[in-house]
């Protein structure tokens, strides 16, 4: 079977994106060898559906390495050569797998180039992913001159949002591939985490600062406060506007970017399924409402059900709030309630408001209902009622009309006698 080749040039811009499962697995790779997995790994599009065979040129691959020189053949095939030997570790239910990084590594000496592929197993890691991903620009990592500040920029990068991670020094030290050296915890913090943090701080769009947790005088655990920079948009969440083969649309682009900070990856085959349907104006409303959601199981079938509910329910989709306006506006029309509500008239309330607000039809507040539902639950601490709770406060108020009925019928008859 020949493998397809692709002719690839390596930018700063690139955006990598790997599944966090990837980013969790234990491994210990070189800072040279990092760099290589990251920069192949940058070089995959939304839309591939298999690894390519890359064609780099070798120039340019050792500039992007920080690799001093004319290009040296000898100096690189031992790097590959080495990383070709090294495998990672992940664990899939009860089993501990290992696998190597790549696959096939050749190099072209008549024309200065050398082809590089991943190896078939890292696709669910590194092709098509739309839940549980990180991804961030390459120039985040290419600068760093650590493995250590490498691997703890992806470890937190996952976490940019929740701003905070804690881990066990034990696991830390493992997931660094750094078990077997500085035992002493004070040696491991003054070579490996204040560097890592201070190159971090200095290089790339997050910082971090760190909270010892203790057991007595011995520490334990480590949480790392972790702040983003230039700006408040996170610039990992630009889309790939520089591949040709992408879906061209503005609108595909900014729905992209909106999708990445809801956290998932949307394909151009998934916006043209959409925006065959509805328009670009419904596809964004949409996504800006949900871009502050956390915990969205299903995105893609989420995001079609509210596209579907807007649609079927107006012809002329009016702008959607965004999440935390909807909330914040809900909230407070129930936070000077001196008693509990009931979870009904919540929902009923909640629907009557949106439509006076927000000038829509009972449908369209129903549908902008859902998107905050949960978050306005949680907040009002109310449980949201079973279906069996739904039964029994239907045959409740069944009870109490009938006994209405019988006590008008009982006043009637004593009206005609």
């Amino acid at each position: 079977m020949v493998q397809r080749k692709e002719l690839a040039t390596i930018s700063n811009n690139n955006l990598v994106t790997k599944s966090n499962a990837l980013i969790e697995a234990n491994y210990k790779l070189g800072t040279i060898e990092q760099k290589i997995i990251l920069s192949l790994a940058s070089k995959i599009q939304p839309t591939d559906s298999d690894f390519k065979t890359y064609n780099l040129p070798i120039k340019e691959f050792n500039k992007l390495l920080g690799l001093k020189g004319s290009p040296k053949y000898t100096e690189l095939r031992q790097i590959t050569r080495e990383l070709m030997q090294k495998v990672f570790e992940v664990r899939i239910e009860k089993k501990v797998i290992q696998v190597s990084w790549l696959s096939y590594v050749a190099y072209n000496e008549n024309d200065g180039t050398i082809d590089i592929r991943f190896d078939p197993f890292l696709r669910p890691y590194l092709l098509q992913l739309k839940r549980e991903f990180t991804s961030y620009k390459l120039e985040n990592v290419v600068k760093l001159k650590s493995s250590y500040s490498i691997r703890i920029y992806e470890l937190l990068k996952q976490y940019e949002r929740v701003r905070e991670r804690v881990f066990a020094v034990k696991d830390l030290r493992k997931a660094l591939g750094a078990e077997d050296i500085y035992p002493a915890y004070g040696n491991f913090k003054q070579r490996v985490l204040i560097p890592a943090q201070k190159e971090i701080r200095k290089k790339t769009d997050i910082a971090f600062d760190l909270e010892e947790i203790k057991n007595g005088r011995r520490v334990e655990k480590l949480k790392f406060i972790i702040t983003s920079q230039r700006g408040t948009v996170p610039e990992q969440l630009t889309v790939f506007d520089d591949n040709p083969n992408d879906f061209q649309s503005s609108g595909y682009q900014r729905a992209s970017q909106l999708a990445l900070k809801i956290g998932f990856n949307l394909t151009a085959d998934q916006y043209k399924k959409w925006s065959d349907h509805y328009s670009e104006d419904q596809v964004l409303n949409v996504l800006k409402s949900i871009e502050k959601r956390k915990g969205i199981k299903n995105p893609i079938g989420y995001i079609t059900h509210l596209l579907k509910d807007i649609s079927s329910n107006s012809s002329e989709c009016s702008s959607i709030p965004a999440h935390d306006e909807l909330l914040l506006f809900l909230v407070t029309q129930f936070k000077n309630s001196k008693e509990k509500l009931p979870y009904w008239l919540i929902k009923d309330e909640s629907i009557k408001n949106i439509q006076v607000q927000y000038k829509v039809n009972h449908h369209e507040a129903a549908s902008m209902f859902k998107i905050v539902k949960r978050d306005l639950f949680e907040t009002l601490d109310i449980k949201e009622e079973s279906k069996n709770d739904l039964q029994f406060n239907l045959e409740q108020k069944r009870k109490e009309l009938l006994k209405i009925q019988e006590e008008y019928k009982k006043g009637e008859l004593q009206n005609h006698q």
